[in-house]
């Protein structure tokens, strides 16, 4: 491939690993749809909330008797029509924010959600630049009278034209000179 060919295959290819990478964010955020039962749905929201006193674990997988108390407290409001939000407030004022599993996005937390995004996103870009600016610099690079009177040195060395397509092939025994092998 030349060095243009290189350049071209190597965007091209770049741009097909973003593309993917892009493609399965997507896939990964976008919800799968249908419409969730009321079982379902409870079941989605003890596991969103933590025990307050247990470390770290969620309502849903606790024995703890106040994470009973909130399962109910869950229930009794989904079959009373509360919506998400009005649960989560609900048992934010009770327990605080620490009631949580997935504390929301703001402040110093939001950068902590955001910055790995956009340490890979630097780093995507770093990597194409590095890539793309080395064989664009490697393509465009002219040849030098130095670099053009070392190859006529070679040929000359060799015994090959300019015009020359390929050296001829060399017997066996042959020294790159035309002189006879040394005697060992």
């Amino acid at each position: 491939m030349s060095g243009r060919g290189t350049t071209r295959f190597r965007l091209v290819a770049w741009m097909g690993v973003v593309t993917a990478a892009v493609a399965l964010l997507v896939v990964a955020v976008v919800d799968q749809g249908g419409v969730e039962s009321e079982v379902e749905r409870v079941q989605r929201l003890n596991s969103t909330f933590a025990c307050p006193t247990c470390d770290g674990q969620a309502v849903a997988d606790s024995n703890a008797p106040v994470s009973a108390v909130i399962r109910q407290f869950i229930s009794d409001r989904v079959a009373d029509g509360a919506t998400d939000r009005e649960i989560r407030d609900e048992l934010v004022n009770a327990y605080t924010v620490e009631v949580l599993l997935n504390p929301p996005a703001e402040g110093f937390v939001a950068l902590i959600w955001i910055l790995p995004v956009m340490i890979a996103i630097g780093a995507s870009v770093g990597v194409a630049t590095a890539v793309t600016g080395r064989s664009q610099a490697e393509a465009t690079r002219a040849v030098s009278a130095e670099d053009l009177d070392y190859v006529q040195r070679a040929r000359d060395q060799v015994g090959a034209t300019p015009s020359a397509s390929a050296p001829e092939p060399m017997a066996a025994g042959d020294d790159v000179d035309g002189d006879p092998p040394d005697e060992r």
